[in-house]
């Protein structure tokens, strides 16, 4: 049986920044990062963005955010993220920042 813990947020973000050798173009990078971007929404049902780096041919930035009931959830969701874009050889993870959080619910009337 689920345990009701009075309806806290648990939400976590992730900052991952990106290093693509082999794009010669921004064209080339915004068809890579789209693609990451939506086999991480897809594969995790994350909400991700581009964050920065847009100028840079070879550099990318994506910030990824997830909630969850639990926490063990949101840490579930942050794990999976990074090895999911480590999948693509195209593409090299240079740095992760996680950071996870709770949102408790007001207190009952």
């Amino acid at each position: 049986m689920a345990r009701d813990d009075g309806g806290r947020v648990h939400h976590g973000a992730a900052r991952i920044d990106l290093h693509l050798p082999g794009i010669d173009s921004l064209k080339g990078k915004r068809a890579l990062v789209k693609a990451t971007l939506a086999r991480l929404e897809n594969d995790l049902g994350c909400a991700v963005a581009e964050i920065g780096f847009q100028d840079r041919w070879q550099r990318a930035a994506i910030g990824v955010g997830t909630v969850s009931g639990t926490a063990t959830g949101v840490d579930r969701v942050l794990d999976r993220v990074t090895a999911v874009v480590e999948r693509d050889p195209r593409v090299e993870v240079i740095a992760v920042a996680t950071e996870v959080d709770v949102l408790d619910a007001d207190p009952p009337l």
